[in-house]
């Protein structure tokens, strides 16, 4: 168990007092200005600390000591950060959420548009980039992020509500443009996704991908989802009995 640190206390203190005691009427001076930008070092210092030991030990297996003794801090100091370990990781849930659906547009079929396809090819292709430069949240999110708590199970239960939303609409835009065979648009989007997470889960979670392998991966994925496996135009054997 660590001790605390009195020196970080004592400046956190300090910069408290400067931040309570400044006239709402007066401009923030150097004093205050140095201390707002302490403040939000420490805490992105803290959570950054937080995110790598939820993606390498896991969420319940990490304790607000360990965040204490990886950040540095006293006790006191995380607290006039974050209530609770919890709201550390709903912060990096909302990012990891925000992130990803900051990427992913549904198709557009107007005049002038891109191709549909190349469409879909560029919503994969910035997906996976953004899967591989937050490659410990990503971790966090498929391996961790399931029955921490209601609010964050109905966060991502929301998120990949809409996935499967983009994904039904897409695949019901290309049934009516001829492009893609008749199916279950709501079935094959589950399969779709299903089969996604558990891939990203073997590249990012379970091995150190190179960007260019994930690359690789997506449009892998991509070409699985559309084509299947058989050649076009190739012949099925008559079944048996």
């Amino acid at each position: 168990m660590s001790t605390p640190f009195p020196d970080d206390e004592k400046q956190e203190e300090q910069v408290t007092q400067v931040l309570e005691h400044r006239p709402d009427d007066r401009r923030p001076d150097g004093r205050v200005s140095r201390a707002q930008r302490l403040r939000q070092e420490r805490r992105a210092q803290v959570q950054q600390v937080a995110r790598g030991l939820f993606a390498d030990r896991g969420y319940h297996e990490t304790s607000i000591q360990d965040i204490l003794d990886g950040a540095e801090i006293a006790r006191g100091t995380f607290y006039q950060y974050f209530d609770s370990k919890r709201a550390i990781f709903a912060e990096l849930v909302d990012e990891f959420l925000q992130g990803i659906q900051g990427v992913v547009t549904r198709v557009d079929l107007s005049p002038g548009a891109d191709p549909p396809l190349l469409q879909i090819e560029q919503n994969v292709s910035r997906v996976m980039d953004i899967l591989q430069k937050s490659r410990d949240l990503t971790r966090i999110m498929l391996r961790l992020a399931a029955g921490v708590d209601p609010e964050t199970d109905a966060k991502m239960s929301d998120f990949y509500g809409r996935l499967l939303s983009l994904l039904e609409h897409a695949i019901e835009n290309g049934q009516r443009m001829g492009l893609v065979r008749p199916c279950d648009p709501l079935v094959v989007s589950h399969a779709a996704l299903g089969s996604l997470k558990e891939v990203l889960l073997q590249w990012i979670v379970h091995r150190d991908s190179t960007p260019d392998q994930l690359l690789h991966v997506g449009r892998e994925i991509l070409n699985f989802s559309l084509k299947g496996l058989f050649h076009q135009g190739g012949t099925f054997p008559s079944p048996v009995g």
